[in-house]
């Protein structure tokens, strides 16, 4: 499995932005998205998050890969939420210890819009930042070089990770292998033979970017240099600014109960 980078290389106002303004906004967005509980703020906000990711570039492969793990995991948390949340009326379905009401639904929901919004914002951040600006951004930022070039790594492991696990499926589908067949614990079973060569593969990858680490001297010396630094403009510094205050407001006025969205 090889490194791959979700980057699309395009001029865009997005792709322009200093890394530090889309890293503290990324932040900034899953942080206000706790606080938002009306659907239909939570569903304009998804809309305009969407649009924002089709400006980017991004083609339908990678934006249905980086999403399809997101979406199954809101469904299962969909369906799962009315065991542990009951509380309201109506209830849509009477089913002896399972009794979704629509209250608990509509929260579910919430939930679920609330994952994809998130989803979105760090999405928007590593379509519009190469490598090495965003391991750059996060070190700017304070945190550590080992910290921001494992984090950059993992989050544009990903889509791969998935493609490869597909991939396997597929392979192990045509031999006759029945993963979606079955009873849980039948279908638990016959992940095994798609489980043990995506590990295989995924150690494989792992040992190969270490080498790859090491034959470039990484960690020799402390202190780096940057061929190519980052630098914020004015227009960041603006941005910057405008997007912590409206952030800020955004808090403070649902905390204080100013309002009610």
């Amino acid at each position: 499995m090889a490194l791959v980078d979700i980057y699309v290389p395009k001029k865009s106002p997005l792709h322009g932005v200093d890394p530090r303004v889309k890293i503290i906004s990324a932040v900034l967005l899953t942080v206000v998205c706790f606080f938002i509980t009306d659907l239909v703020v939570l569903l304009s906000l998804l809309l305009y998050m969407q649009i924002l990711v089709w400006s980017t570039g991004v083609n339908l492969k990678t934006y249905s890969s980086s999403f399809w793990l997101v979406a199954r995991f809101s469904i299962i948390l969909m369906i799962v939420w009315p065991f542990f949340d009951q509380v309201g009326q109506p209830i849509l379905l009477d089913l002896w210890i399972y009794k979704p009401t629509l209250p608990a639904v509509l929260r579910a929901l919430a939930i679920a819009m609330r994952i994809f919004i998130i989803a979105s914002g760090w999405l928007i951040l590593l379509l519009t930042t190469r490598h090495g600006q965003l391991v750059r951004g996060f070190v700017k930022l304070g945190l550590p070089y080992d910290f921001g070039i494992s984090l950059s790594i993992a989050l544009r492991y990903l889509p791969n990770f998935l493609g490869t696990i597909d991939q396997i499926k597929e392979a192990q589908a045509s031999r006759g292998l029945e993963s979606s067949r079955g009873n849980f614990v039948k279908r638990a079973r016959n992940m095994i033979p798609v489980l043990i060569p995506t590990f295989a593969i995924a150690f494989r990858a792992i040992e190969g970017l270490s080498e790859a680490l090491h034959s470039r001297g990484y960690g020799a010396n402390p202190a780096r240099t940057y061929y190519r630094d980052i630098n914020m403009t004015v227009y960041d510094s603006i941005a910057v600014a405008l997007i912590v205050s409206v952030a800020a407001l955004a808090v403070v006025s649902k905390v204080l109960g100013i309002a009610d969205f």
